[in-house]
């Protein structure tokens, strides 16, 4: 079965018809027998099931396991072509053991149980499937529910208008396998991924798991470990994870056979980078996407939008985007892509406006367009509307691509440059209410059963992503996609998708837990997420997800010191975007210029742009290189198990530590003041030595210390050896500057970067057009030497500037552009040393 075949968005249900059916590799189970080897591994049968175990890479392991009598000739929806192939296996084999060997990685198949075990070079146990019982297979019957025309109604949410079904027939599709496969892990592991939910659950061990897309939650089948290897899971149904005593196990609800990849590193971010090699690279945004963008629930008209970009660039504010949410179409047809002619008459005009003050503009779409106006009837005469939600089909390519030619005819060829691809989970069973159900998961997973096929349950927002970004390369080849969407999955990366984490309420708890659902969406692989800065519900209200704490909205003290630590937060994440309801967002709403919020609201954004250069050497690395924008403290630190939970704490890039204050220390609620003995965090270092970002003070590692907290700033902390490129204060991420980059070296240790650049904007970057520039400090030398720049891409500047600033008690605090300090240098691209304390070259 592939995509655009049976993979069709009806009503569907599944459910166990022979529990424990064909049970493979359990206790008692047949031995492994008829071994055929080939080039890149082996085949084999135990039992009825059959049995592969095939290279992809050095590094990269394929299992796959099915009782059916022939593999699944599927199309994967998440795998892409891997360039690198394997270097000759060794296969051997005697009584017990059949041992396969690359130049990176072993790989022993026990022939009694079909254990497999994965070694590194030197032998060392890196992963094992249970000796017990490895892996299992049940018989599961898919059930196709078709909706009863009859009990088909609209109905009003809070997450807006849905198509719901009250009765369905339901008839056997098809049989498949719930398949799942056990592992022992060691005792001092961590393990971080499977996207995010509504927990604060960061390392996995000893937890349990449910997989499947929500509102508040993103399922993502990709693990990686501290001992430095990656799971991949090319399933896409509901899943089941389970960690404790006996042992690590993941479950598929319905497949055609298990298939899953190992990945040693071997280290976390090789892991990672090994995950994006099988489901491609993550796309480059372009440079505006990483400004400041500016939303809320919702502009009314367009005037409304251009006046407020032109209220930022009045106040001297920076930003790149606005965003235009839903309810711009006419009252009753909800989902239309169609701007209401009074409100909105002239959206080119409009976007017009906004370029004119060198900004852009998002606008969200919906995959549940109203038939009352020609786009919705349109695709629902052609049969592209699912007859039990309204959505679109695009798990079809055909009704996919039709959808997004009629977005290009109403909006994007007038000018939009972004899209928010709102509600990508096909149902929300529990999104009502004033408690959510004890079952919800079940309820959640047995709505989306109804109204997609079960097996590609988890897929819809990929088919989402993927399909929006064969449509803007088709219409606007040189721009690239930027997708701000609900739900992601593997792969989603490769298509400019930001995943943000849904509705979520304005308290301090929920803050908290974002900080801990950011890191573990880019543990899983997918480097760009984001948040609603400030929380999407601000006030209480009747139902169990409206619950925030603050009914005064933005006129409580209490919230203006939420958000402002929201925002603080927000500007180190991929995606820096403020959005809500309930109350006003824009930066003036929370104070006049000279008071604490307002000024510590624009130092953010300023720091923001500051960073420009590093973000975007970072995304460059990320694109290259596997890299990620965030990561848990972990990553950097695998063998200090203090790092293994650090939930409050996060690595931006490579050496730079944040630590969010989750906790007020200025306001209750109600704006009632409080008096903390002191207004500081805790913040645990590892070992090194790190400098505190706004004073410079070096500070040494392996314990914690307590920090200064005022409204003014975020806890930072840099670790000797980094070499720190930043940009000056800005209004635009492009905005034409003749300053110099700071290069903000902290001493302690020798320390290197590659500083990235490409044009900012279209594909080109895709075929190799791009600089990078070494930089290398050689702390006992005390001098930075800049390489020869590689590479070139079309506007290049000639020549650069570069000035070094070296970290101390008087230089390098903050957001200080270290002006009088230091040495500028003229960079023709060719390489040039600086002396810290003299100015030679």
């Amino acid at each position: 079965m592939g995509p655009g075949t049976t993979m069709r968005l009806h009503s569907y249900a599944c459910r166990l018809l022979f529990p424990l059916l064909a049970l493979a590799g359990h206790a008692g189970a047949a031995p492994v027998a008829q071994v055929h080897v080939r080039p890149d591994g082996v085949e084999a049968m135990q039992g009825d099931t059959r049995l592969r175990v095939l290279f992809v890479t050095d590094r990269i392991v394929r299992v796959s396991a099915t009782p059916n009598p022939q593999w699944s000739t599927r199309a994967g929806m998440m795998r892409v072509p891997v360039r690198d192939k394997p270097g000759p296996v060794v296969v051997s084999q005697d009584d017990a053991t059949l041992t396969l060997r690359s130049a990176a990685l072993a790989v022993s198949l026990d022939r009694a149980s079909g254990a497999l075990t994965v070694r590194d070079r030197a032998g060392r146990i890196v992963l094992r499937e249970d000796p017990a019982s490895p892996r299992s297979f049940a018989r599961t019957a898919v059930i196709k529910s078709v909706p009863d025309p009859a009990t088909v109604r609209s109905v009003r949410t809070v997450d807006g208008e849905r198509q719901q079904a009250g009765a369905y027939r339901q008839a056997r599709d098809r049989e498949a396998w719930r398949a799942e496969v056990r592992f022992r892990l060691g005792d001092d592991e961590g393990l971080y991924g499977l996207g995010f939910d509504e927990t604060a659950d960061l390392n996995l061990r000893g937890k349990t798991k449910r997989l499947y897309q929500h509102n508040l939650r993103v399922a993502i089948p990709f693990l990686v470990s501290t001992r430095g290897y990656g799971l991949l899971f090319d399933s896409y149904s509901a899943m089941t994870f389970a960690d404790g005593p006996d042992g690590m196990s993941v479950g598929s609800d319905v497949v055609d056979e298990l298939d899953y990849y190992v990945a040693l590193g071997p280290s976390m971010d090789g892991a990672v980078a090994a995950f994006r090699q099988l489901t491609g690279a993550a796309a480059m945004l372009p440079r505006w996407a990483y400004g400041y963008i500016q939303s809320k629930e919702r502009y009314e008209t367009q005037q409304e939008v251009v006046d407020t970009v032109r209220q930022f660039r009045d106040r001297k504010i920076p930003l790149d985007l606005i965003v235009q949410d839903w309810n711009y179409w006419l009252p009753g047809r909800w989902g239309s892509m169609v701007p209401d002619p009074a409100r909105y008459p002239d959206i080119a005009g409009m976007t017009s406006a906004v370029h004119a003050m060198n900004a852009r503009v998002m606008i969200s779409i919906w995959p549940n367009p109203s038939p009352l106006d020609p786009p919705g009837q349109a695709l629902k005469d052609r049969g592209f509307l699912s007859s039990g939600s309204g959505y679109v089909d695009f798990l079809r390519p055909e009704a996919a691509d039709f959808y997004f030619d009629q977005v290009w005819d109403t909006l994007g060829r007038h000018g939009i440059d972004a899209w928010w691809t709102d509600s990508t989970e096909p149902e929300v069973a529990d999104w009502n209410g004033a408690d959510r159900p004890a079952d919800a998961d079940r309820k959640n997973i047995d709505g989306l059963a109804k109204v997609i096929d079960p097996q590609w349950l988890n897929a819809y927002g990929l088919a989402n992503s993927q399909a929006l970004d064969r449509f803007w390369r088709r219409h606007a080849p040189d721009r690239r996609t930027v997708d701000l969407t609900r739900s992601g999955y593997a792969g989603s990366q490769a298509s400019g998708a930001v995943v943000w984490s849904g509705d979520i309420s304005a308290t301090w708890t929920t803050l908290a837990r974002q900080v801990v659902a950011m890191q573990r969406y880019s543990a899983s692989g997918l480097p760009y997420v984001t948040f609603d800065i400030g929380g999407f519900f601000v006030k209480p209200g009747k139902q169990w997800f409206w619950a925030g704490d603050y009914p005064q909205g933005v006129d409580d003290a209490g919230y203006r010191e939420l958000y402002t630590r929201w925002l603080q937060v927000g500007a180190f994440m991929p995606m820096f975007r403020s959005h809500g309801t309930d109350t006003p967002r824009e930066p003036w709403r929370f104070g006049a210029p000279g008071t604490p919020f307002y000024d510590a609201i624009l130092a953010s954004i300023r720091l923001r742009y500051r960073l420009l250069p590093y973000l975007y050497s970072e995304a460059g690395h990320a694109y290259r290189d596997g890299g990620s924008l965030i990561r848990p403290v972990a990553f950097g630190f695998p063998q200090d198990r203090r790092t293994h939970d650090l939930k409050g704490q996060m690595l931006f890039g490579r050496d730079i530590l944040v630590t969010p204050v989750l906790e007020p220390l200025y306001y209750g609620k109600a704006s009632v003041p409080l008096d903390p003995p002191a207004r500081q965090v805790d913040v645990y270092l590892p070992a090194g030595t790190w400098f505190d970002f706004w004073t410079g003070q070096a500070v040494p590692g392996a314990r914690t210390v307590r920090v200064d907290a005022p409204i003014g700033h975020i806890p930072v902390h840099v670790r000797a050896g980094t070499v720190l490129p930043l940009g000056p204060a800005r209004q635009y991420a492009d905005e034409p500057m003749d300053a110099p980059i700071e290069i903000r070296v902290y001493p302690g240790a020798d320390g290197q970067y590659v500083l990235y650049d490409d044009a900012g904007e279209g594909r080109a970057y895709e075929r190799g057009e791009s600089s990078r520039i070494p930089l290398h400090w050689n702390d006992a030398a005390r001098t930075l030497t800049i390489g020869p720049r590689e590479g070139r891409y079309e506007g290049m500047p000639r020549k650069l500037r570069f000035r070094l600033v070296v970290v101390g008690p008087r230089t390098g605090h903050g957001l200080d552009e270290g002006t009088g300090a230091g040495h500028t240098v003229e960079y023709s691209g060719k390489p040039l040393r600086i002396r810290a304390g003299a100015a030679g070259s």
